[in-house]
């Protein structure tokens, strides 16, 4: 019995150090994902009105995150969705008022349009099903930002409902907004500007 007695508290023991530490864990875990500036609240709220089962995420087209002043950043928007057969995106850019509608938020307080060199051609739209294979938006022009460090994401009105709210997509967006993912980017200053910092002087 004292053998029990004994066992019982040390398995009562080990279950309490597992508790504590999983608890501990996941508020650690919780303190380092929640917003920590205005920016990054900004956006948990957005992304808390996604639909369900819809993803948005942005991303660089050659994987990196660090550019230079005088380069451009190519930002690849990706639509899916792991429910088949409850959203369609407007696919006709250029000629879509709902497609024209992604725009970047940069956490300097900047909101560009993602295709700003491309206007519109009124009225036509073309949706197109999503799913597991995202859908991903032709890409027109890249971003340019002065040095220093950027957090960005996109939100869009050219995603709908599968099932009927698509009819007017040439006449007027969506009538819910989706957001992605936070992409995080520095630039460093260009060529041209580290030689006006740093002027090399040539001496007979």
């Amino acid at each position: 019995m004292e053998t029990l007695g004994t066992d019982q508290r040390r398995i009562a023991l080990v279950a309490a150090v597992v508790v504590t530490i999983a608890v501990s864990a996941l508020l650690g875990f919780s303190f380092l994902t929640r917003p920590k500036t205005d920016f990054e609240k900004e956006h948990a709220h957005a992304v808390m009105r996604n639909p369900r089962w819809l993803k948005v995420k942005i991303a660089t087209s050659d994987g990196r995150r660090e550019y230079r002043e005088d380069e451009g950043i190519p930002i690849l928007v990706h639509f899916s969705s792991v429910a088949p057969h409850m959203y369609r995106a407007d696919a006709a850019d250029g000629m879509s008022i709902s497609a024209a509608s992604d725009l970047f938020h940069i956490s300097n307080g900047e909101k560009r349009p993602r295709n700003f060199m491309m206007g519109v051609v009124c009225c036509d739209s073309r949706l197109v099903g999503l799913d597991d294979e995202p859908f991903t938006p032709p890409f027109r022009a890249p971003l340019t930002l002065p040095p220093g460090d950027y957090e960005i994401y996109l939100t869009s009105r050219r995603v709908f409902n599968w099932d009927g709210n698509g009819i007017l997509t040439c006449c007027s967006p969506s009538p819910f907004e989706v957001a992605s993912n936070i992409l995080k980017i520095r630039v460093l200053p260009g060529a041209g500007d580290l030689l006006r910092r740093f002027p090399i002087r040539l001496y007979p």
